[in-house]
């Protein structure tokens, strides 16, 4: 079996390995944000950063050493209610999109063998790496946009269109006058 085919397999289904855990830890960070909304929804107490507060106490909100804002009993109660709802709905959606991202990535997209690469079965995203060939005379580069389902060819040297050997002059393009007579088109 070709190596080539044996790194693009790993490659591919390291790709897809991370993915899925990419989407689950998704999901898990959705469910704690709204495991925290949960909480701070049914806390009855007012809390300031980690203090709580009683009546006729003053919430105050610094940044680099000056009060941004200052808030009441009451403005803090309904400031973490807002901060709980906010968790509960972000977190809902992050649960949602976590797990239809992680049941796409489950249940859609299957691991490749480099046997099945090499018979073209697979859902190559990103070809084999072609084995170094050494270079003769002038090659296109090789662009494999969008990715191709079978081994590359060798491909044959031949020079650029429009090339010409060193010291000739290129030929005229079409719709344009020899070089050196006029001014070109505007």
């Amino acid at each position: 079996m070709n190596a080539n085919y044996a790194r693009a397999a790993r490659m591919m289904n390291a790709r897809l390995i991370k993915e899925r855990v990419q989407a689950i830890g998704v999901a898990a960070v959705g469910a704690g944000l709204i495991v925290g909304g949960i909480l701070a929804l049914s806390d009855d107490r007012v809390m300031c950063g980690s203090q709580e507060m009683s009546e006729g106490q003053v919430c105050e909100e610094t940044r680099n050493g000056e009060t941004t804002a200052e808030r009441s009993l009451d403005e803090q109660a309904s400031d973490n209610k807002s901060t709980g709802w906010l968790l509960l709905g972000g977190g809902a959606a992050m649960l949602v999109g976590g797990s239809a991202w992680a049941y796409s990535g489950f249940a859609r997209k299957k691991r490749v063998t480099a046997e099945q690469l090499a018979a073209g079965q697979g859902s190559a995203q990103q070809p084999p790496v072609p084995q170094a060939q050494p270079q003769q005379g002038w090659q296109q580069p090789v662009h494999q946009y969008p990715p191709q389902q079978y081994p590359p060819q060798p491909q044959q040297p031949h020079p650029p269109q429009g090339y010409a050997p060193y010291g000739q002059p290129y030929p005229p393009q079409p719709g344009y006058p020899p070089q050196g007579y006029g001014q070109p088109p505007r």
